[in-house]
């Protein structure tokens, strides 16, 4: 990875890299003291107003870890990622850590012109190649509902909706075609900002996501297969599909991965006391 890669254009500063004994990191360089002292001391005094958004499984933390009035992001979200069992600790010399993972996704998404929050930071802590520590930092987005809520409120009525999906569609369509395979696309990752008639999305929950040259047919139907838009389904995958896919068989197959997950998720369910045991939870 380095500075002058393509990858890093669309953002509006040039991000450092840095390196300090086990602590690796890319950000803002105004953020990078901040940056080094929270993968030193995971548990920094936050200031008071800082706001937990999530405790579990990751801790999500709305904050303003810099004191700087020239700073363009006054606030800042902070994501600490947290192990969900032993095997994916015992992995991670094998991985990059989900906080660079996410910011090196965001800043692809940003290239290619599609709704993330700012990426500020990432940082991680190894020891002996083993993550014990990494965190992703990012701007706060304001005045936002997320998806899932919208879909179930319907502020704006059915027609809101409907503009909803065609905007949805578009940027998945377009994310996809980029290459970004995001491996989590649900409704609560969709952050929708602005007013009927002029309706955008950010993307978040960014960890999981992968990139190829192209993405096949089957592949893009599995990564839309966690979309639950109950009966805006169909005319999602039409105006995903317009006149380049079939959209009944994109939504069969996406509809047969995803009672394979239902099935398997309530197959863990009834397992999760043998997976603690084990260490696999």
């Amino acid at each position: 990875m380095k500075i002058d890669d393509p990858l890093f254009s669309a953002l509006p500063y040039r991000p450092e890299i840095f390196r300090d004994k086990n602590i690796y990191g890319i950000g803002h360089p105004d953020l990078v003291p901040v940056l080094k002292k929270l993968a030193e001391e995971p548990a920094l005094d936050l200031p008071e107003k800082s706001i937990v958004i999530k405790e579990h499984p990751n801790l999500i933390v709305q904050t303003s870890l810099l004191r700087d009035n020239d700073f363009p992001w006054s606030r800042q979200v902070i994501k600490q990622f947290r192990w969900r069992g032993t095997h994916n600790y015992l992995a991670s010399p094998l991985k990059k850590s989900k906080a660079i993972k996410s910011y090196l996704a965001a800043c692809h998404l940003l290239k290619h012109g599609l709704g993330t929050p700012m990426p500020l930071g990432a940082v991680e802590n190894r020891t002996y190649g083993f993550i014990w520590y990494n965190a992703y930092l990012t701007e706060v987005i304001d005045d936002f509902v997320v998806l899932k809520q919208y879909r179930s409120v319907l502020p704006h009525g059915v027609k809101g909706m409907d503009e909803a999906t065609q905007v949805l569609a578009s940027y998945i369509l377009r994310m996809h075609d980029s290459g970004f395979l995001h491996n989590d696309l649900n409704l609560s990752n969709f952050l929708l900002c602005g007013s009927r008639g002029n309706l955008s999305l950010h993307l978040v929950d960014l960890n999981r996501a992968k990139f190829k040259r192209n993405l096949s047919f089957w592949i893009r139907a599995i990564d839309l297969s966690r979309m639950d838009l109950k009966a805006w389904q169909e005319p999602f995958f039409r105006y995903y599909c317009a006149e380049r896919f079939d959209p009944v068989a994109m939504l069969r197959i996406a509809n047969l991965f995803r009672f394979r997950r239902s099935s398997w998720r309530q197959l863990a369910k009834r397992t999760n006391t043998l997976r603690r045991r084990l260490g696999l939870k």
